[in-house]
């Protein structure tokens, strides 16, 4: 069996065992459906993977747990890069070295991106609400604050600004840095693609 036709076979896997780990996610959001037959075949297939994740701890904001969606973004980057690799049919060290860095921005980005969906949904509830105070709310403030506020600094010296203010330089700098980070990754990869070995 050709590498290639490996590499497409393991990425179809992969997918496929995204697909089984995805609805196990979402049947955790309805009551009783995770104890369901199905719950259970599928809680044993994925649980032990979505597990690895779970134990990270930086993973978890407040009330918010990003292990599932950094779980799910591995396997979906993965089963890119196997579907790149049996495209490619040639393996150089640069080629693998690309895909990598491809592997690595595809997790960044998707943690990036849900930190900058956090933020601007934390500002608009601020803005369109005049009570955009409350337990949930606090608690996503607690965990926000800290890196909302050490983002601000860099740019206001140490300044104090109201909370809003900070919020909107720091989804300005997110945004900025998520920008820049995938020009760098990119020019990285199409480097990594051009070298001889």
């Amino acid at each position: 069996m050709p590498i290639a036709r490996l590499f497409q076979i393991l990425a179809q896997l992969i997918s496929l065992y995204t697909l089984l780990c995805t609805v196990r996610v979402l049947l955790t959001w309805f009551p009783g459906a995770q104890y369901s037959a199905v719950g259970r075949i599928l809680s044993s297939l994925c649980d032990p993977y979505l597990n690895l994740f779970r134990r990270l701890r930086f993973l978890r904001v407040s009330m918010f747990d990003l292990s599932p969606a950094v779980a799910l973004c591995v396997l979906i980057a993965a089963a890119h890069v196997l579907g790149n690799l049996a495209a490619a049919r040639t393996f150089t060290l640069g080629a693998l070295l690309a895909t990598v860095l491809y592997l690595v921005w595809s997790i960044a980005s998707s943690i990036l991106g849900f930190l900058i969906l956090l933020l601007v949904i934390r500002l608009v509830v601020l803005l369109l609400r005049k009570d955009g105070y409350g337990s949930m709310w606090d608690s996503l403030d607690r965990s926000l604050s800290p890196l909302v506020f050490r983002i601000t600094a860099t740019f206001t010296r140490g300044n104090p600004v109201p909370y809003k203010t900070a919020l909107i330089i720091a989804i300005v700098s997110a945004i900025v840095f998520a920008v820049a980070l995938r020009v760098v990754i990119m020019m990285l990869i199409v480097f990594c693609q051009r070298l001889p070995l």
